[in-house]
């Protein structure tokens, strides 16, 4: 009798001592975007977040800190406690243009976080200004050959994909541009229309404005395919540039050392509202396609895409203080 009730006072101190793991999330989740409310990432964000919070049933709150090409935001995640309460719409500026230019970067892109999966991508487009005479990759190739420098390109900034896609395609096609930075895509649009640069290789969300009205002629896409928004503009592939590539994507990722159950389920989540329909035309009406992508896979795609834009940055001999 005794050593029942002693088993049975044991059991209760043990439970009592060693309550069960409450099943993540028990409280409010936030995410962290790189950009200020209103752009097209912070719309992406805004729309990932609210189905996330219905699956996980916990509220997820954007904060958008934005300033130093997504710097601030990514450096800000890689000091929250890994425990998938703070995470990080990642992106081709987090992961992989800044790391690269920026000289006192403070964190790794790969060791310094828990990569959860690509979300959605959006094609890159070479565009100029509609009353140039030129109608073609090949039209613009002989045009810069025979005004070396005298093409401006714009993009959103020193170090920005926009930057690097045009170092990109100087190296492929051997001409010789003039890169003007601006302070965000928006600014360098205007002057793109209004004439005062020729160029810009930067999303076709971005430059739509100038499409719609035709002041922009769109000469190719960046990505391997045509784009589905632009489907009788070429691929540089077709132009005969296969390396000339490049788009716009956001993934998910939380700090390092992130509990592989938490990544599971969040990575679980992500692959679930990839393939939401009114996720997916969400998603377009910004410009962008759900291109949902593994963890692991997501990890290796960052790798990858870091290695190729340090050699063009290394190339270009471009840098940021």
């Amino acid at each position: 009798m005794r050593l029942r009730i002693w088993l049975a006072f044991a059991v209760w101190i043990a439970a009592f001592s060693n309550p069960a793991q409450a099943e993540y999330p028990e409280r409010v989740i936030t995410l962290i975007v790189a950009v200020p409310p209103g752009g097209a990432g912070d719309l992406v964000a805004r729309q990932f977040a609210n189905r996330l919070s219905e699956l996980l049933n916990q509220s997820v709150i954007i904060e958008n800190r934005a300033g130093a090409a997504g710097t601030i935001a990514a450096a800000l995640t890689t000091r929250a406690a890994p425990d998938g309460y703070t995470l990080l719409l990642s992106s081709i500026a987090t992961h992989c243009t800044a790391p690269v230019v920026y000289k006192n970067i403070t964190y790794d892109p790969s060791k310094d976080f828990s990569h959860i999966g690509l979300i959605a991508t959006a094609p890159a487009m070479l565009s100029v200004n509609s009353a140039l005479p030129i109608h073609s990759v090949a039209d613009l190739v002989a045009y810069a050959r025979s005004k070396p420098g005298e093409l401006n390109f714009g993009s959103s900034g020193n170090g920005s994909g926009p930057q690097l896609w045009g170092e990109m395609f100087m190296a492929a096609s051997g001409v010789k541009l003039t890169h003007v930075p601006y302070k965000g895509s928006a600014p360098a649009v205007v002057d793109l229309t209004a004439g005062r640069i020729q160029m810009m290789f930067d999303a076709a969300a971005a430059q739509i404005s100038g499409l719609q009205t035709g002041q922009l002629r769109p000469l190719a896409v960046l990505s391997e395919e045509r784009s589905i928004f632009f489907p009788d503009v070429p691929t540089m592939v077709e132009a005969g540039y296969p390396s000339v590539a490049g788009n716009l994507w956001y993934g998910l990722s939380g700090p390092a050392k992130l509990p592989p159950d938490v990544v599971a389920r969040l990575e679980g989540a992500l692959q679930k509202i990839a393939v939401m329909p009114e996720f997916q035309e969400a998603l377009k009406q910004v410009g962008f396609i759900s291109t949902p992508m593994s963890a692991r896979a997501y990890s290796r795609f960052i790798l990858d895409e870091n290695d190729k834009y340090r050699k063009i940055a290394g190339a270009a001999n471009i840098s940021v203080e």
